[in-house]
């Protein structure tokens, strides 16, 4: 039996729970205890075999600098997002504070509410040895389709990239610009991924399936939460964007992001139009259509 913990445990953290096997003992770290499961305080983290950290990007800095003695346990990482202090990866942050390298990262394509239907989902798991990957692996029920690599970075990346994307086709979507363009755009998205990937130095490898289908699926299901933001910032002329808080992260992505490519001669088109109108919060609809249908001519 291995111990597991989980910390902070937001809202993906029940979908969590129901994909793993429980036969392992699964304990957690949270603002809020529900469902009857087993909570325990952060001085009792060093007992666990395997860490497994959500916590929102606003929160990670002080989050981790209050964990000590885990460079000999094995952490999962579900951030989809650069840390804010750093502008790093995640996954650095945390082998540097806590002086580990096995790291793994979970990357998702499913709506949580699906997962805990206990329908057939999907995940994919990526470390900088494929060892470690297949090890997590076998902590989840066989019923899921699992994915393991070695792109730890290439799949942080995308998932960081695929949210900006998805909220954005979703405000195209509310600007009544039809599906035609919204696609297409999508479709031109991964194109420019493939210039973060250059600008990152990571090569052309990343899954196939964590490039392709979260950002499929965040840009096309009303389920997600991205739909939500997308489809409420046109049509209540919401210029206080941040008040989304499952959606911030984007926000702080989209910055780091533009801050670090606009010197760098490659094409980011979709990142340079989102920044600045973003920050010139001009939310007109005829004037966001204009600069849409403007942008890859």
């Amino acid at each position: 039996m291995k111990r597991i913990c989980i910390i902070w445990a937001w809202k993906f953290w029940l979908a969590l729970y129901k994909s793993l096997d429980k036969k392992n003992e699964i304990s957690f770290i949270s603002r809020t205890k529900k469902h009857n499961l087993n909570y325990v305080n952060y001085d009792e983290i060093s007992n666990f075999d395997y860490i497994f950290f959500c916590i929102p990007s606003n929160y990670l800095d002080d989050r981790i600098s209050e964990l000590k003695d885990l460079k000999d346990k094995k952490i999962l990482i579900t951030e989809k997002c650069f840390d804010l202090e750093t502008e790093d990866f995640v996954s650095n942050l945390i082998e540097e504070k806590l002086q580990t390298k096995n790291i793994c990262f979970l990357s998702w394509a499913n709506i949580s509410s699906e997962i805990i239907a206990w329908k057939v989902c999907s995940y994919d798991l990526s470390s900088k040895d494929i060892e470690l990957s297949n090890e997590f692996k076998k902590l989840f029920l066989d019923k899921y389709i699992i994915n393991t690599s070695t792109n730890l970075y290439q799949n942080q990346l995308a998932w960081i990239y695929k949210n900006i994307v998805s909220i954005w086709s979703w405000i195209i979507y509310s600007l009544s610009m039809w599906e035609n363009f919204r696609n297409y755009f999508i479709s031109r998205s991964l194109e420019e991924f493939e210039n973060l990937l250059l600008f990152f130095n990571l090569g052309s490898n990343c899954d196939f399936w964590t490039k392709i289908w979260d950002l499929f699926l965040s840009a096309n299901s009303k389920k997600s939460r991205n739909f939500k933001f997308g489809y409420t910032i046109i049509k209540e002329n919401l210029t206080d964007y941040k008040s989304f808080d499952d959606t911030v992260e984007w926000l702080n992505n989209l910055n780091i992001l533009y801050k670090k490519t606009k010197s760098s001669g490659l094409d980011f088109r979709i990142i340079e139009l989102i920044y600045e109108i973003i920050h010139v919060r001009n939310f007109d609809k005829k004037y966001l259509r204009n600069k849409f249908e403007n942008l890859f001519k």
